[in-house]
């Protein structure tokens, strides 16, 4: 939270209210103040459906990805295609585990106690069962396929698979098939070295997991899935518990499809190289369905986090969605359902989908906080700071937020030029619903926020005509209120989720120059999106005010 400044237009005069649901009401609109209303008069109507995005969001099936970056469209479709293409079955390595009985029916497999090496390329089926023993592929520039039919693999010691070398390894678990890994490094202490297998599925090189199957990952020391490399998930049933981090792509990680879900104490899904290069530290999901639990951040990347489909639901101890340098989202639905801060970037672009938020402190937050911030620590973990050079903008889609802390916080500019959002934002008067530090328009979009009045702030003055409600008493959650010209055509009705004070709406259906009547103590019928009444009617009003835009 840095400069706070209040809308640019501040006149406002009390006007008659009512009683049941509130005392007075203050009104403010750009260069023009509220008039006294001398009796209150019952309006009703139709509120007209706002430009909301589709709802309804698809899981797309494998369709990405590259192992250097997201903008790499041949080689994202040569790794869809190594993934998944088909292979000839009768030249499958037969590997049947067994504790001390081990069986291996080809050729490319050396076998010493409980731990399988894989030292040739080719394709190597593995069922049955080590409570104690290990995988391991160590093939040189081979490309290696694992093929997981009904395999459960236990270690005390190490990764239950670990990938020594090889070019590429993927995992593809066969349809119908349950498999189980579990383990890690023997210690914490060892987990945290550089070059440590410390997860279940560890992997050195770029790692790809496919098929239709289930794959269940305990990481009982520290992580769940890892590669050193590019981690790509086209498909399979995938659940992930972990002590630490759940699905980790030191240079990147692509989800194009599967059904995913991640329970882990650390970051759910990340990509955490820094070296500073623009094909490193990258997230891509386009499709797919994620259920993400984590401590820590949700997804996590020390660069680019991209989001171009899937539904994704989030339920985080830090930041649900954090990016060290950039956070774009075209498509699908994010649902999150707890977090410290929400989406958080230097630059956030939000272009499509469907997203909502709760958060305990910001929603959404541009160039602020700290990474530890939201888990009780003592900062450091962002060097984020008020700049010119930062800013979100957002030009699609819908966003609701329910934030604690600023709705919407951006220490550079906010710049929307489409899309719905709606904002119940703080209680307290520390925080606004809305909080930007430099340049804030909004052209051909709906914008309604609603929270705290002691900073409230609204766009500046621009080509959208803007309402600034300003009350001076706190308004009870669940109140509805209608905003509507004087000849009755609705223009908006909000039911307030939160106790606020002020409330900001503009939109193109607003007109410089027209009164609106604002009404309050109705009742609603129909769909909403945010308490934004987006199809259907509200009835049973009473005037509190009037308000010139």
């Amino acid at each position: 939270m840095f400069r706070h400044r209040t809308p640019s237009c501040t006149s406002a005069r009390t006007v008659a209210g009512v009683a049941a649901v509130l005392a007075t009401i203050s009104l403010s609109a750009c260069g023009v103040s509220g008039e006294s209303a001398d009796a209150a008069t019952a309006t009703t109507g139709t509120a007209t459906t706002t430009d909301a995005a589709d709802t309804t969001a698809s899981t797309t099936t494998a369709t990405t990805t590259t192992t250097d970056s997201g903008d790499d469209s041949d080689a994202a479709s040569n790794d869809v295609e190594e993934a998944t293409e088909e292979w000839d079955a009768a030249e499958e390595v037969m590997i049947t585990l067994a504790d001390g009985a081990t069986t291996v029916d080809g050729d490319g497999v050396t076998v010493d106690g409980d731990v399988v090496t894989i030292t040739a390329e080719g394709t190597y089926r593995i069922s049955g069962t080590l409570t104690d023993g290990q995988v391991v592929v160590d093939a040189g520039d081979a490309n290696v396929r694992l093929v997981l039919d009904g395999a459960d693999i236990t270690s005390s010691s190490s990764a239950a698979i670990l990938v020594e070398q090889a070019n590429d390894t993927i995992v593809w678990l066969t349809d119908g098939s349950g498999n189980h890994l579990a383990g890690g490094t023997e210690t914490v202490s060892d987990a945290s070295t550089e070059d440590a297998a410390n997860a279940a599925l560890f992997s050195r090189d770029d790692l790809s997991i496919a098929g239709p199957g289930t794959l269940t990952v305990d990481g009982t020391v520290a992580d769940g899935v890892t590669s050193m490399d590019d981690l790509v998930v086209v498909g399979g049933t995938i659940q992930v518990t972990a002590i630490d981090d759940g699905i980790r792509g030191k240079n990147s990680v692509k989800i194009t499809d599967g059904i995913i879900t991640v329970d882990v104490g650390g970051d759910g899904i990340t990509s955490d190289d820094d070296g500073g290069t623009d094909d490193v530290g990258l997230v891509t999901i386009t499709g797919g369905t994620l259920a993400i639990t984590a401590d820590t951040d949700g997804i996590d990347a020390t660069n680019t986090a991209s989001i171009d489909g899937g539904m994704i639901t989030i339920d985080a101890g830090d930041d649900a969605i954090h990016a060290d340098a950039r956070l774009s989202v075209s498509a699908g639905s994010i649902d999150i359902t707890r977090s410290y801060e929400g989406l958080e970037s230097m630059i956030i672009e939000i272009s499509g989908g469907d997203i909502s938020i709760v958060s305990s402190d910001d929603g959404l937050n541009v160039a602020g906080g700290n990474d530890d911030s939201g888990r009780g620590g003592t900062g450091g973990g962002d060097t984020f700071a008020a700049s010119s050079d930062v800013y979100a903008a957002i030009s699609g889609g819908t966003l609701v937020v329910d934030a604690g802390g600023d709705g919407l916080d951006s220490n550079g500019s906010l710049l929307v030029t489409g899309g719905t959002i709606v904002v119940n934002g703080p209680t307290e008067q520390m925080n606004g619903a809305l909080d930007v530090n430099g340049t804030f328009t909004v052209t051909d979009a709906v914008l309604l926020a609603a929270g705290s009045a002691g900073m409230a702030e609204a766009p500046d003055d621009g080509e959208q005509a803007t309402l600034a409600l300003q009350f001076q008493s706190t308004i009870s959650a669940g109140t509805v209120i209608q905003i509507a010209t004087e000849d009755g055509e609705v223009v908006a009705v909000f039911e307030s989720s939160k106790d606020f004070q002020s409330l900001v709406y503009t939109s193109p259906d607003l007109a410089a120059g027209t009164t609106y009547v604002v009404s309050a103590g109705g009742t609603v019928d129909g769909t909403t999106l945010g308490g934004l009444l987006v199809d259907g009617s509200a009835t049973g009003f009473e005037e509190v005010g009037t308000v010139t835009a």
